[in-house]
């Protein structure tokens, strides 16, 4: 009864300026730690007050590209106004820069890319409940790819390829026309050298 009582009152906080990849965050940790409640931002400063407002918070995932991150650094001061709140930075951006930088924040316990498996994140859950500090882990397949450069919006776009959106529904959701998104498609495949929407998906970018 009392572990029943104490997964009620865990709280998580979600941190992603794109709801379907909360909702997808969402469900990868109640596959995790169950039923828990959550609290979800969506730009830096609505992450700030969240945390501030769930002092005790059990983990926060965070996105490091939202709107008012400026690039990340804004973990620094989320660590220092919440030094007890375990993050899972979860982010597209992984070159070894950013990914040594944010790893250097002590309240940072794991990085992990948003095309990783599922099995990564709940490790890297798992890890940060438990107070230990994960290295970065790059797939093999990655390590042996030139860095490549997408723009902003052409990353954000492959974002939602990946979740399975249509031409149509992403560019609904960025609120540009379906030949804008065709567009940067095309830029898509030609910066990560791939003929198809399922590679281009699949494929990991390193800079930005």
């Amino acid at each position: 009864m009392n572990g029943l009582s104490n997964k009620q009152d865990m709280f998580v906080l979600i941190a992603d300026d794109h709801a379907l990849v909360r909702d997808g965050i969402r469900g990868l940790v109640a596959g995790v730690l169950g039923d828990v409640q959550f609290v979800e931002a969506d730009d830096g400063d609505s992450l700030m007050q969240a945390a501030c407002a769930r002092p005790l918070a059990s983990v926060a995932l965070v996105d490091l590209n939202m709107p008012g991150m400026e690039r990340g650094f804004r973990l620094v001061e989320l660590a220092r106004l919440c030094p007890s709140l375990p993050l899972v930075v979860i982010s597209a951006l992984t070159s070894p820069d950013v990914v040594r930088r944010t790893l250097e924040i002590s309240t940072v316990h794991a990085f992990v890319s948003k095309s990783a498996p599922s099995e990564q994140i709940c490790a890297a859950i798992e890890a940060a409940m438990q107070g230990i500090k994960l290295p970065f882990a790059l797939r093999v397949a990655d390590t042996k790819r030139p860095e490549l450069l997408l723009t902003p919006r052409m990353e954000e776009v492959r974002q939602l390829l990946r979740l399975g959106m249509s031409n149509k529904l992403i560019a609904s959701t960025l609120g540009i026309t379906e030949g804008t998104v065709k567009n940067y498609m095309s830029e898509i495949f030609k910066a990560l050298n791939v003929s198809n929407r399922t590679q281009a998906a699949q494929l990991d970018s390193e800079s930005l």
